[in-house]
């Protein structure tokens, strides 16, 4: 649907033949409308098109004339969606609607933590943290089997509740007594709460499309089941052995171009600055970095953020105790490093492991302790200017808008002056696994010399 600049009144002008071979060789059809343009020196045009792929989905088209903002007329179609039903899932979950808060609290307070600070490794540590959540909420919040019907109902409202059971009660007298009388009164209160029902998800879709952005817009309606699914089944020709080689294989330098590499790194000056070094963190800071994580995902420790969240209080001074002695001993847990890895696709239709990217989901804690670590370094390189300037991807307040301001300025500025102007763009083929683990070790020690 839009302005494609092809007057479809003119038949036989070279553009409107090729776009109707195109659409035609596509199987695709333009919806019938009178000229949307109004010209003001000539004939009206008609330029504004809707092309559809399955007619039988369409309830209704047309166009609106406005004459006070636009020579365009308003067109508009209206789509047959009917959601699919789902299917029933069942999950393993914590009930966690039923706990007890106030015990639940009062046990994790009564947590002995001796042994976790006698231990005598950080893993040995997380460990005993793991242990213990998960017994204390085995006995609050254990988990469950859920059979899931139907997705969930934000439109539900207390009113809608009363409506639904004044409904029940005058089909179960009916049953009791099956009269003209208590037929009518049934039908009353169901066609009442249906009213209410189908009122009620009318507002509901209306609130979350009218004032959203286009992404928020097409995430709400995978939510009804409308448009594509993020959860897309692999293709039977590619298997998870394959899809484990395509993400844990990264491209070799050759030895003689990488020790070149490396000698020009150890020939540099050390900056001039004092080395860095890990600093306490204290609870407070901790609070403030789980409150902000929004991630309801759950690793391969069994403990969610929620779960963390609702003994926040008896557990943050233990949680900054194994931050602050992961940072003091320099060693990341080796059970915060394990993810469960997702393949997305990166395409619609994928057929190779190369179509596909991983995101990996680690545990809740681990992102608390890579947020510590990631503030102070970002504190101490940006504190000694070991960074760009221009330097526009995973910095606060820069993005890609900021980095094609700049390219786009330099060009402008290359064009006012007169001058040739040549852009190399590089585009790295999973660029995360292809850093050499052995020339990032030669450049640690020139910039976080005495890190631990």
């Amino acid at each position: 649907m839009g302005d494609f600049n092809t007057n479809l009144l003119a038949p036989n002008s070279p553009r409107t033949r090729k776009l109707l071979h195109l659409l035609q060789s596509s199987s695709l059809i333009i919806l019938p409308l009178q000229a949307t343009h109004r010209s003001t020196i000539g004939d009206d045009s008609w330029l504004d098109l809707m092309i559809i792929s399955n007619p039988s989905l369409i309830s209704s088209h047309g166009q609106i004339v406005a004459p006070g903002f636009s020579h365009h007329d308003l067109i508009f179609l209206s789509y047959v969606l009917k959601p699919p039903k789902p299917k029933t899932k069942v999950l393993h979950r914590r009930s966690f609607a039923r706990m007890d808060v106030d015990r639940l609290l009062e046990d994790a307070f009564n947590i002995d933590w001796t042994p976790l600070m006698t231990a005598d490794s950080i893993d040995d540590k997380v460990t005993i943290f793991n242990n213990s959540v998960n017994k204390l909420y085995d006995v609050h919040a254990p988990i469950k089997k859920v059979r899931i019907k139907r997705p969930p109902a934000p439109w539900m409202t207390s009113l809608i509740k009363i409506a639904m059971r004044k409904r029940d009660r005058a089909f179960r007298k009916f049953k009791r007594e099956r009269t003209d009388e208590n037929w009518v009164l049934y039908k009353a209160a169901r066609n009442r709460c249906n009213l209410m029902i189908r009122n009620a998800k009318r507002r509901h879709i209306l609130s979350n499309v009218s004032s959203s952005t286009s992404a928020d817009i097409w995430k709400f309606l995978r939510t009804l089941g409308i448009g594509k699914s993020r959860h897309l089944d692999l293709p039977s020709s590619i298997t998870l052995d394959a899809l484990n080689n395509q993400f844990s294989t990264s491209s070799h330098l050759d030895n003689l171009t990488k020790q070149d590499t490396l000698n020009f790194i150890s020939s540099l000056t050390r900056p001039d600055i004092n080395p860095f070094k890990f600093q306490p963190v204290d609870e407070g800071e901790i609070r403030r970095i789980i409150l902000s994580i929004k991630s309801k995902a759950m690793g391969c420790d069994n403990i969610s953020r929620q779960m963390i969240i609702s003994i926040l209080v008896p557990i943050l001074p233990v949680i900054t105790y194994i931050v602050n002695y992961s940072l003091y001993s320099g060693t990341f847990p080796l059970l915060w490093r394990k993810a469960f890895v997702r393949p997305l696709p990166k395409i619609s239709s994928p057929t190779l492991p190369s179509h596909f990217r991983p995101i990996s989901i680690l545990p809740f804690l681990s992102k608390v302790l890579e947020a510590c670590a990631h503030k102070q370094f970002a504190r101490f390189i940006y504190a000694n200017k070991l960074i760009s300037p221009l330097q526009s991807g995973f910095r606060p307040g820069h993005s890609t808008s900021s980095a094609l301001l700049k390219v786009t300025g330099d060009i402008r500025r290359a064009t006012e002056d007169a001058n040739l102007t040549v852009l190399v763009l590089v585009d790295f083929s999973n660029a995360f696994n292809t850093v050499s683990q052995s020339r990032y070790l030669t450049i640690h020690p020139i910039l976080f010399d005495g890190l631990f």
